[in-house]
């Protein structure tokens, strides 16, 4: 099938993720990864925000700067120019300085949340970053894809296998740190075997999760290519529109077998504790000799 016409052919929807990290990394100013309490759509826009008077700032200070360069050079100007040109400089400079503020500020707030950066990768064993990096671009893949975009991945969240991968790093990277400068000693060999065993769960952890991530890929761009043939992605709406009115009718089989547990009157316990306690009375009446 042709999809060079298609406007949901995977050439319209899908860019290359080579650079995904550091795409990342320049959207959301050094930050990689954000923590589940952090807002990544907030910070992306405090991060333009700051740009743009940051932008402001300079194109103003530029001005400034000209018209300081212009009356220096002319003779006749006069002091209350000057002045205002240099005026103009420092507020264009002072706009600037108030736009790397709202930046610093606002990726402050979100390492404070939890963030990994550009530092924590810089930080981190190469292995461990490698492998990071693996599954950073798989997981931006599958969440441009057409599938992901459209709901037919449901229950798949991309951010929390991400998130669960970056606590792996950071605390891999302590670990790795830590056992590095432990001390020497056959007193301190057990922990340090169970420190090394950590890390190499850590890494392992982590380079099975960008395989993961990275096997799946293959499959979500085979459904995004159903998906763009109209045929297909119709039988697949069918089907899934079957599969939902099944499991919908065999959850209300289920709630209603629970209810019909859940009505029984608990009799039996009653009726067993009275047999019970009838049968203890006669064996606690006297014994005759018979």
């Amino acid at each position: 099938m042709d999809f060079s016409r298609d406007d949901n052919a995977p050439s319209r929807w899908r860019t290359n993720r080579r650079a995904s990290v550091d795409e990342r990394i320049l959207q959301l100013q050094d930050v990689v990864i954000l923590g589940p309490s952090a807002c990544g759509a907030g910070l992306r826009a405090v991060r333009w925000i700051g740009a743009a008077v940051v932008l402001v700032g300079l194109c103003v200070a530029a001005v400034g700067l000209l018209s300081v360069i212009v009356t220096g050079a002319d003779e006749h100007s006069s002091t209350h120019a000057e002045g205002e040109a240099g005026f103009v400089l420092f507020c264009g400079l002072m706009v600037s300085l108030l736009g790397r503020l709202i930046l610093a500020v606002a990726r402050r707030r979100a390492i404070k949340r939890g963030a990994v950066t550009r530092e924590t990768l810089t930080a981190a064993p190469q292995e461990f970053t490698d492998a990071f990096r693996r599954a950073v671009n798989a997981a931006d893949t599958i969440g441009e894809s057409l599938a992901y975009r459209q709901g037919w991945l449901p229950g798949v969240d991309l951010d929390a296998a991400l998130w669960d991968l970056a606590r792996h790093l950071e605390t891999g990277t302590r670990l790795h740190d830590a056992l590095a400068g432990a001390p020497v000693g056959l007193e301190y060999r057990e922990q340090i075997e169970r420190a090394r065993a950590a890390l190499d769960g850590c890494l392992g952890h982590l380079r099975a999760g960008a395989d993961r991530l990275t096997g799946l890929v293959g499959r979500v761009e085979a459904l995004d290519m159903e998906l763009t043939a109209p045929v297909r992605r119709a039988e697949l709406e069918e089907l899934r529109e079957l599969r939902a009115r099944r499991d919908a009718e065999q959850m209300s089989r289920l709630s209603a077998a629970t209810a019909d547990v859940e009505s029984i009157d608990p009799a039996f316990g009653d009726v067993a504790d009275a047999a019970t306690g009838v049968l203890d009375a006669y064996d606690e009446l006297p014994k005759s000799g018979l």
